[in-house]
């Protein structure tokens, strides 16, 4: 009895997907796949943010605070000028990085410091920034794997 009920529903079933088409069946894996997406994202963003921390101390943030407005003013007019291809302001801006770095900590200094020291690497006045950069940096995660740091060991 039971044997005869499983062949007329595998029949049945067959039957039916036979009826449906490939573009049905294309739509409908589709559509799950959208759906099941869409739980996924929806899930993921009312889920609390876990093991994100700022990078540095609350110390390190007060005491650059002072600076911060005038820096970021000097920064941005040395940012446009070595844009235009200011080489002195090229170099003035990766020193000025670097410092900032030294004082606040944010990896993002380094980061684009490191940026405009390789697009003139080749300038005699950047030979004294790489010496400082592997001298000082080449420990932090930014500047690991630079040239400089790795040519240097």
């Amino acid at each position: 009895m039971f044997d005869r009920t499983v062949r007329r529903l595998s029949a049945a079933q067959s039957a039916f997907m036979r009826r449906l088409s490939k573009r049905t069946q294309l739509i409908g894996s589709f559509a799950t796949g959208a759906v099941v997406s869409g739980a996924l994202l929806t899930f993921s963003m009312s889920s609390p943010a876990v093991g994100v921390a700022a990078p540095g101390t609350p110390a390190q943030a007060a005491a650059a605070a002072p600076f911060t407005a005038a820096t970021r003013s000097r920064l941005d007019l040395l940012r446009n000028e070595a844009a235009s291809g200011d080489e002195f302001s090229s170099r003035a801006l990766s020193k000025a990085l670097l410092d900032e770095f030294d004082l606040t900590g944010d990896s993002d200094d380094l980061y684009e410091a490191m940026v405009w020291v390789d697009r003139r690497r080749d300038l005699h006045g950047n030979q004294e920034l790489a010496a400082r950069i592997v001298d000082r940096y080449c420990g932090h995660r930014v500047v690991r794997w630079h040239l400089f740091c790795v040519l240097g060991e």
